[in-house]
């Protein structure tokens, strides 16, 4: 659920930095092109955390039901 709603904001994030950087031209299309890049290394820093989380959250749902029982 976390993962969908990181992704669709990212998602979002990228749609308007194309936008924004197909309309540029010169050194301001050289600062788009930077943002690209930066937004792309962060969506994948992102996507790496959501599923470090969710291998986290299942390890902790495997202890939790041993513990249980």
């Amino acid at each position: 659920m976390i993962l969908k709603k990181l992704l669709i904001v990212v998602f979002a994030l990228l749609l308007t930095v194309a936008f924004t950087a197909c309309e540029s031209e010169g050194p301001a299309e050289k600062a788009g092109e930077k943002i690209d890049e930066t937004v792309e290394k962060t969506t994948d820093k992102a996507q790496e955390a959501a599923e470090a989380v969710k291998e986290k959250a299942e390890e902790a749902k495997e202890k939790v039901k041993e513990a249980t029982q």
